[in-house]
């Protein structure tokens, strides 16, 4: 005898739907997808059989399923903002030298570890679906602005010699790059934190670094 075997793919269950919630349900799904790096073969049909509506339900809240990644790339953009919250809380200021470097490692940190833990959200939010949700709720502070927060604080305590709009790009790209390589489904990385707050001192050198950020 043959079992029959289930065609959804088995890293994403199955979620129900709250009534009169099927947006929120839509979004559910398509994060955990993400998370598990199989949103790729997510399509409206599938989303619509595992909520038990019909595709036309689906259609009244999204247009299609590009509206659906980029509402889930805002989603995933939503929550790097909050771990950067946690590491560097808007409003605050470095309170002196040593603060404004402990802020920088923070958010460098932070961010290695949400694409390490959320590398499938990750990629997804910096593709061609993230590109398209850079236009994000205007209430909230977008990810970027706390990187060149950081960087300003570092030249106000001498820390960094400049911290221009070029500068803040450079090291975005040194950190953003240092999380692909250190993320990603099987890779294993001893002592991360230690190498994340490595990378940060290295970027904070390329900058103009002076002598007390320049340990390794």
């Amino acid at each position: 005898m043959i079992t029959p075997v289930s065609a959804s793919p088995p890293s994403v269950e199955r979620i129900s739907r709250p009534h009169g919630q099927l947006r929120d349900a839509v979004i559910a799904l398509a994060m955990a997808a993400a998370r598990d790096g199989a949103i790729e073969n997510l399509s409206m049909r599938e989303i619509s059989r595992r909520l038990g509506v019909s595709p036309g339900a689906i259609y009244r809240h999204f247009e299609d399923r590009d509206a659906i990644l980029k509402t889930v790339a805002e989603a995933g953009f939503a929550l790097l903002g909050e771990r950067f919250q946690a590491a560097m809380p808007v409003g605050s200021s470095a309170r002196d030298r040593a603060d404004a470097l402990t802020r920088f490692e923070g958010l460098v940190l932070a961010y290695v570890t949400f694409a390490r833990t959320h590398y499938g959200l990750w990629r997804l939010m910096f593709g061609p679906a993230g590109c398209k949700s850079r236009f994000r709720d205007p209430s909230r502070a977008p990810t970027y602005m706390w990187l060149g927060k950081s960087l300003a604080e570092l030249e106000a305590f001498g820390r960094i010699s400049t911290a221009t709009a070029a500068d803040q790009y450079f090291a975005w790209t040194a950190v953003h790059g240092f999380a692909d390589l250190h993320s990603g489904p099987g890779e294993e990385t001893p002592l991360l934190d230690d190498l994340s707050r490595q990378q940060a001192r290295r970027i904070l050198r390329a900058l103009g670094a002076d002598a007390d950020a320049r340990a390794p």
